[in-house]
């Protein structure tokens, strides 16, 4: 299967770029958490986030990142497994903050790989029930079909980082920090939770979920 180009860039870049990459995609992911979690998710995805975007300014905040993840109810309940549920979506935008703290202070491309994906995977269940959720048979031999708005929306801000990153490798190469490229990502990144809000709650109203 061909690696998307978003998935095979990730795999080359700096630690510090996919601690950047990480907390971008926690944050674009929160929206799940603001619309659909419990209030101490969200107090604890807020202030998670916090210490995901100092570590990706170069912030020595590892022990704080740490702290954190100990603070995380890892246990599994039956609702955050059902993708009919808004636990789950709840969930697993925790999961994402989860992740961007760990990748903080463990840096790996297959944990930055496993954000992108996540994040698309919950983002094509919206798009399914917004599409109608109308299955598209996809025969041996055919090209994939298009990604949904939502989707796309992702790979388009997937995208940005990327480009972000690499005029912000030229300063990084010249002994410059990354802060050019992290302001402008944080921006883009709090601005796709902002759009990505609605049809969160269009898809809640569909389900008959309580906000």
């Amino acid at each position: 299967m061909e690696i998307a180009p978003e998935l095979q860039a990730i795999s080359n870049v700096s630690d510090p770029e996919l601690v950047l990459i990480c907390a971008a995609a926690a944050e674009r992911g929160a929206a799940f958490c603001r619309a659909l979690g419990r209030s101490e998710q969200i107090e604890w995805v807020d202030a998670s986030l916090g210490l995901a975007w100092a570590a990706a300014a170069g912030n020595s905040v590892q022990d704080e990142c740490a702290e954190a993840l100990d603070k995380l109810d890892m246990e599994s309940q039956d609702d955050e497994d059902d993708s009919s549920r808004p636990e789950f979506y709840a969930a697993q935008s925790v999961a994402l903050v989860g992740n961007a703290l760990a990748v903080s202070l463990r840096p790996s491309a297959a944990k930055a790989e496993m954000s992108i994906n996540a994040i698309r995977s919950l983002l094509s269940m919206l798009d399914f029930k917004l599409g109608g959720e109308k299955p598209v048979i996809v025969r041996y031999g055919d090209p994939s079909p298009a990604p949904g708005p939502l989707v796309q929306m992702e790979i388009d801000a997937e995208r940005e980082v990327i480009d972000l990153l690499a005029r912000g490798a030229t300063n990084f190469s010249l002994g410059l920090d990354l802060s050019s490229a992290l302001t402008p990502i944080q921006a883009s990144a709090t601005e796709f939770g902002a759009r990505l809000m609605p049809s969160i709650e269009e898809v809640a109203e569909l389900r008959n979920w309580e906000l």
